[in-house]
């Protein structure tokens, strides 16, 4: 019993089981988790180590060399890159591509315990190592507490309450505050007064790092219990600290004693200058960044989130407000409406073409097995943990096409054994029972052609991995449905014709009989017919320009505002509040979020936060539409350079798939940083050069200016004084120097001790004095003045060696065109020995990608080639399948290059999914030969009457698939892969349909036909006048 006899005679329990299947897949498609973009693992960690004082060489060899050192021993870890700057150091830990998801809490446990044994090995100085395994957190919503007259306190307040309200919302994972003013502890020395009662800031210092100071006092026996011993007397409120009293060096003052309130200035206030501040259409603001439960319906999320919102928004005071910087669930409903509407649109055009080329019953069928099995593939979906998303959602649309085919060649069938006077059951079970082993055949194949996107590894690939699940499940569950679904239907719905005689050919099977005759008597002729357009082929393709992944169609812009190395954050702060008046004032803008210091949260998966710098800022812009991005870049690139010349600012798209960075990079590595920023000189002078390049910089920025003392050792030794005292007193008198903390409920507020009225033109008259010194002398006193040197404050490093990268934009060309331009130049630059060069930007990551994808077709090809002649038992037949592949290659780069669409990742994954729907083709045509011969038929008559049996069946398919795919020619993300394929496959399918005939006749001879296809044409056409 095959499939097809047990639908029709387990009818009632197929059907019954049908419906639940389509109930189950309505109520799959409600449950679906629902995101915008397909999120994938971000494999990365960072290892942050404060190294107070040291300059950015003496981070780089004392702490970033020996932590880099230690983590190379994971065999896990794909690359290190490290920046080293003064005071600082931070690692980013790329781990293999092949790490799952599963294996990173274990990967991140050795990672800190790696950097835990090299703690050791650290100077003295340097703080404990920090390993943020969560830099990969991506914040999906972001909202601002904003307000242009409430208090810090206040806005903190509101901010914090709304963080409270979020985090109890069912489906919130995690909620943090970036942009909060951090509240401190002020003590402010004059030095008159500090000179009044001979005291010195160092005695104060000390006073105040003994007294917060939190000991342990052991413990005690008491009976059978043993208690433990608490000491009293931290810092509980502002008063403790003001009342702390210091021992004066006046005798007058009787016991000596005074208080700390009496000679210095004890407030609150805020930090400053504030490490990072954010602003929300010009109003100081908090953010607020909410990251959602992996796997959640997001759009159901959202309708929560907005009643929480409007609700806190009641009951905030006048002048306060929430504004919305970037909200997943709505971008998420319009890119699903968006993919369903274009999903709903392609199963139209395919059951029209049906309607119109098959019937309308036949039609009715297989869009039926068509809808059954999309609703049953959202159960899968459902059970596997696949989200709709953009892609999946595409990947239902390239499917659509092959969906159908096996329900058409199934009914094409029926019809035709009908139409041979069998009867119903016996025609059903019978087209299962011939087709069901090559259609699964086919179909395995098809599923083939995506392995190689399943096989890589690279982030863009993890990407699109769902093109392969859904490729794979919708197409083996449209072959069962096939097989069992659409012959019970053909059994119910469609009867036997009544005979009609003398019913002559069709006009269409006539022309094709004559050229397919043609053909087999000719099959070199019709081969060498393709020649000129492969040679044709051969001149476009490299004119077709290359475009690795599309940028995002969201309408967000990024604005990265860096002054020259050093700058001062108010003045980051400063110039940027004066851009965002300027943007507001643009009719393209909807809203605004500035960040100083710092830049927005992580609310995408391909945005890679930078780190902290006094020097940088960055205004996140939300445009009213993607159309009106680029005038507003364009305007804005011009009013920047005229306002802010010293400045470097950037504007940039949000990316898809793949990593902030700029279209072209040239790196060098080597060890001496002179010589890279040399090298880097080199090619950002051609970039410049270049007409359709901007943004030109190197990652090492400009050098930073440091003043040193010049310490004279003698003076120091007679004074009683080290560097340590000399590097207090300086840390006081300039920054200040934290003392402490005061613990207030669940906050800790630093306490900052500061010399008031000091700049750097009294420098040299600061007091220093040795923690155990008996008096104070002028800083003038121990030093030989004082130097401004310049410093490289920057230093990368990728696999623990030095590295520069040089980089720049691209307007008006693609990356690739422009690197191809600047090539011979850039690698023309003399490196000297131990010096090396590689590309980075767009063209590192294509390159990965599309290299990683292209080693797997082999694996792929042998997969598709062992089942080929398994289900042959021939090598012959294989073969002539897998050498009309080529032909493909002439739709793929007509259609691009009269398209103007360029080829990228995307159209990659959609030839190598072309070249399975092409084999699938195939398969059906030489197993429908194999089957004329089987019935006694010559070679020639074979080859002649499977082709035109089959080509209905054929046709329909490629052109179900091809019009299915049109919608999605207007997809930033699909129309490579949508151009490719209805290109590929038209020209494919018309051009197989002639030369594997052709090549089926040189591969298999009749010996008694041999070179009579004369003979053939006249009995052929001797039968059509019979007929």
């Amino acid at each position: 019993m095959n499939l097809a006899e047990f639908a029709i005679r387990q009818r009632t329990f197929v059907c019954f089981f049908t419906v639940l299947c389509i109930i189950a897949g309505i109520g799959s498609y409600i449950g679906l988790g629902k995101l915008e973009d397909p999120s994938f693992t971000v494999k990365s960690a960072v290892v942050v180590t404060l190294y107070p004082g040291a300059s950015a060489q003496e981070v780089e060899l004392q702490v970033t060399d020996k932590i880099e050192n230690r983590l190379q021993e994971m065999g896990s870890v794909w690359k290190l890159r490290s920046l080293s700057r003064p005071g600082s150091s931070m690692i980013f830990v790329d781990l293999k591509e092949s790490t799952t998801s599963e294996e990173l809490p274990q990967q991140w446990d050795l990672l800190r315990r790696k950097v835990n044994d090299v703690k050791l090995e650290l100077p003295a100085s340097a703080q404990i190592s920090i390993v943020q395994d969560e830099f990969s957190e991506v914040y999906g919503m972001l909202f601002a507490v904003h307000s242009d007259d409430a208090a810090p306190a206040e806005l903190k307040a509101h901010a914090k309450e709304l963080q409270r309200r979020l985090k109890a919302v069912d489906g919130i994972k995690k909620v943090e505050l970036h942009g909060v003013p951090q509240q401190i502890v002020n003590i402010d020395l004059p030095s008159e007064r500090l000179a009044e009662h001979q005291l010195s800031a160092a005695q104060v210092f000390s006073q105040l790092t003994t007294q917060n100071m939190v000991l342990d006092s052991g413990s005690f026996k008491l009976g059978e219990e043993r208690i433990r011993v608490s000491q009293s007397g931290t810092f509980e409120n502002l008063s403790d600290i003001q009342n702390l009293l210091l021992k004066s060096g006046i005798a007058e003052l009787g016991s000596g004693l005074i208080r700390l309130g009496d000679i210095a200035d004890v407030y609150l206030d805020y930090q400053t200058p504030a490490l990072s501040e954010s602003r929300y259409n010009g109003s100081t603001a908090i953010t607020v960044a909410v990251s959602p439960v992996d796997g959640i319906n997001v759009v159901a999320l959202g309708d929560t989130l907005k009643q929480v919102i409007q609700q806190f928004t009641s009951e905030l005071p006048l002048g306060t407000e929430v504004g919305t910087i970037a909200f997943q669930p709505d971008e998420v409903q319009k890119s699903i409406n968006n993919f369903v509407s274009n999903l709903v649109e392609s199963i139209l055009i395919v059951v029209a073409v049906l309607w119109v080329f098959m019937g309308l019953r036949s039609a009715a069928i297989v869009g039926s097995s068509l809808l059954i099995t999309l609703l049953i593939t959202l159960i899968y979906m459902l059970v596997a943990g696949i989200d709709l998303q953009r892609v999946s959602v595409g990947s239902f649309i390239l499917a659509l096409g092959m969906l159908v085919d096996n329900a058409i060649v199934i009914t094409d069938m029926f019809k035709a054994k009908l139409n041979q006077g069998i009867e119903r059951y016996q025609a059903a079970t019978n087209s299962v029972k011939e087709t069901a082993v090559p259609l699964l055949a086919a179909t395995v194949i098809a599923i083939m052609g995506a392995t190689p996107v399943l096989l890589s590894q690279t982030d863009a690939a993890e990407f699109s991995i769902s093109v392969f699940q859904i490729l794979c499940s919708s197409l083996l569950l449209s072959w069962l449905v096939a097989m069992t679904l659409t012959p019970l239907m053909c059994w119910a719905f469609i009867k036997p014709k009544a005979k009609q005689v003398d019913q002559p050919e069709p006009k269409f099977a006539q022309i094709a009989r004559k050229v397919l005759t043609w053909v087999v008597a000719k099959p070199f002729s019709a081969i060498a017919c393709i020649i000129p357009a492969l040679l044709v082929t051969a001149l476009i393709v490299p004119k077709i320009a290359i475009n690795f992944m599309p940028g995002s169609d969201r309408p967000i812009l990024f604005l990265d505002y860096w002054l020259p190395n050093g700058g001062q954050t108010e003045v980051v702060s400063r110039d940027m509040k004066v851009i965002e008046d300027w943007l507001l004032e643009q009719p393209e803008v909807s809203s605004i979020s500035s960040y100083i210091g710092a830049s927005a949260p992580r609310f995408s998966v391909t945005v890679e936060p930078e780190p902290f710098d006094s020097s940088y800022g960055q205004i996140l812009i939300n445009a009213k539409d993607f159309e009106s991005i680029a005038p507003l870049i364009e305007r804005g690139d011009n009013w920047l350079m005229r306002q802010f010349p010293n400045a470097e600012p950037r504007f940039r798209n949000l990316k898809l798939a793949t990593k902030d960075k700029f279209a072209i990079e040239a790196r060098f590595k080597g060890p001496d940083p002179q010589v890279l920023q040399d090298l880097s000189a080199q090619a950002q002078a051609i970039f410049n050069a270049h007409p359709n390049t901007k943004y030109v910089r190197d990652d090492w920025r400009q050098t930073s200016k440091q003043l040193v003392p010049i310490m004279n050792q003698d003076k120091m030794r007679r004074a009683g004084i080290n560097r340590s005292d000399v590097a207090l007193a300086i840390q006081r008198a300039s920054s200040g120097v934290v003392v402490g903390a005061l613990r207030q409920g669940d906050e800790t507020l630093p306490i900052k001790m500061q010399s008031s009225n000091t700049d750097i033109a009294q420098l040299e008259n600061i007091p220093v004095r040795s923690l155990l010194g008996l008096h104070t002398v002028p800083l003038s006193q121990v030093v030989d003045g004082f130097e401004t040197r310049e410093e490289q404050s920057i230093i990368w490093r990728r696999n623990r060696v030095p590295i520069i990268t040089a980089q720049a934009e691209v307007f008006g060309q693609t990356p690739s065109d422009v690197r191809k331009e600047l090539a011979e130049q850039i690698q023309a630059i003399e490196l000297p020995y131990g010096y090396s060069f590689e590309w980075g930007g767009e063209y590192y990551d294509e390159k990965r990608a599309i290299d990683d994808t292209l080693k797997q077709i082999p694996k792929a090809t042998l997969m598709m080639v062992i089942v080929m002649v398994a289900l042959f038992n021939g090598l012959k037949q294989p073969a002539i399948i897998l050498i009309t592949l080529p032909l493909a290659a002439i739709g793929c780069a007509w259609t691009l290059f009269f398209f103007g669409k360029p080829f990228g990742f995307m159209a990659l994954t959609g030839a190598v999914a072309l070249s399975g729907m092409i084999i699938k083709n195939g398969i059906v045509l030489i197993d429908q030969i194999e089957l004329e011969r089987k019935q006694g038929k010559s070679i020639s008559e074979a080859v002649v009457e499977a082709t035109i049996n089959r080509t209905m069946a054929i046709s329909m398919g490629a052109l179900t698939t091809v019009l299915g795919m049109v919608p999605l020619l207007s997809d930033r993300l699909f129309d490579q892969m949508a151009a490719i394929i209805i290109g590929g496959l038209v020209v494919a399918t018309f051009l197989s349909l002639i030369i594997m005939p052709a090549w089926y006749r040189i591969f298999y001879r009749d010996p008694q036909t041999e070179n009579k296809a004369e003979d053939l044409s006249i009995s052929s056409e001797l039968n059509h006048e019979q007929n």
